[in-house]
């Protein structure tokens, strides 16, 4: 590894590490002993992974070893932040936590608790876990992981994820592995962000406002998905409680059906009885077909169909839209078949007008009519 480059990599300078109290020497050092470990380490992680891969509601699992360039950078950045603190070769191991990185991805939000007690229950946890949370996220968000023990923290690029520092001892030896917990979008988004602003554009602007709009879609999405799975769920139940609901009531009826039978009374007052019962249920199949549409009228009501109603009215009213010019040809057509359907019909016009008004058909034809319209004729 040559300095100039790793320096160019990261945006670095020897001002920086002078600043930092960081010796060149004492990174070389760490990364050659950090390479050592690769090889137990990586078996450390494999098998961290064989345990939680039995957990059903882990979805899938991304595992790492870190790169030993971004770990050099790593202590290089904590360096920066506190000037006091102490990492080196003896204790790089305990000082950053995440050398054998684990992310468990979930697909709906509320998944999370599942794993959260499968963890704390499962392994030995160095320290409380931390959940990260986006600002403006709700109270009650907060207090839930408060609730379970987690410690929350604010993401300053809105990053949302529950990081455990879990504590394994293999050959009597302690290795600390982290296991950040989180739902597919945000994994998504994390990814893109990371590939696309670290390390060098971490300040740019528009990159900072562009990862802000798709971190709020990802939450948005999260939420659509949890909402999505909750409807299934409760419409389930309101079938299944409505199926039970039919049941009793057929139950019911036919014991009613009995006892009308052993009544001492006429053949015709229970075919009475009995097509009162028989209404009753065509009644009752009328709101069941009713209701299998609920979101029809929501939709009839809300603002997006009627800002459609409203773009179509400033259409037809605009000089875009030109009548409908017919043809001598095709207005000649169109009285003959006029003709024919009132000869069909009858040769009154009133007779006409009552079977309209009867069936509920054109009223705007009939309270505004032209008598010319009504006797066959059509003006240009």
């Amino acid at each position: 590894m040559r300095k100039n480059d790793f320096y160019s990599r990261y945006n670095l300078s020897d001002d920086i590490l002078e600043d930092a109290d960081i010796d060149w020497a004492d990174l070389k050092a760490v990364k050659k002993e950090y390479e050592k470990l690769h090889e137990t380490l990586d078996a450390v992680g494999r098998f961290v992974i064989d345990q939680m891969i039995s957990s059903p509601v882990i979805h899938s699992i991304n595992y790492r070893l870190k790169d030993s360039e971004h770990l050099l950078e790593k202590i290089i950045r904590k360096k920066c932040e506190n000037k006091n603190r102490i990492i080196n070769v003896d204790n790089f191991r305990t000082e950053i936590k995440d050398l054998i990185g684990i992310r468990a991805l979930h697909l709906f939000k509320e998944d999370w608790l599942n794993i959260h007690k499968y963890i704390c229950e499962n392994w030995d946890l160095a320290e409380d876990p931390v959940a990260f949370v986006r600002h403006g996220d709700n109270e009650r968000i907060v207090n839930f992981y408060k609730r379970n023990n987690c410690q929350v923290r604010e993401h300053k690029f809105g990053y949302r994820s529950v990081h455990y520092t879990m504590k394994t001892r293999p050959k009597n030896e302690d290795y600390l592995v982290e296991v950040q917990v989180r739902t597919l979008f945000e994994e998504a988004w994390g990814e893109i962000d990371h590939r696309v602003r670290y390390p060098y554009e971490m300040n740019n602007d528009l990159l900072v406002r562009l990862s802000s709009i798709l971190n709020r879609l990802a939450g948005d999405a999260d939420e659509l998905g949890s909402y999505m799975r909750y409807f299934k769920k409760k419409e389930k139940k309101r079938q299944n409680e409505h199926k039970k609901q039919l049941e009793d009531k057929n139950k019911v009826i036919e014991e009613l059906y009995r006892q009308i039978e052993s009544l001492e009374i006429g053949n015709l007052e229970k075919a009475n009885i009995n097509r009162n019962i028989a209404d009753l249920l065509k009644e009752d199949n009328s709101n069941d077909d009713d209701f299998d549409f609920p979101w029809l009228d929501s939709f009839l009501d809300s603002d997006l169909f009627k800002g459609i109603q409203g773009r179509l009215a400033e259409f037809m009213n605009s000089e875009d839209f030109k009548p409908l010019e017919i043809s001598e040809e095709d207005m000649q057509l169109l009285q003959k078949t006029q003709k024919e359907l009132l000869s069909i019909m009858g040769p009154s016009p009133e007779k006409v007008e009552e079977l309209l008004r009867t069936k509920g058909a054109f009223p705007d034809l009939i309270e505004h009519r032209n008598p010319d319209v009504i006797e066959g004729k059509l003006d240009d």
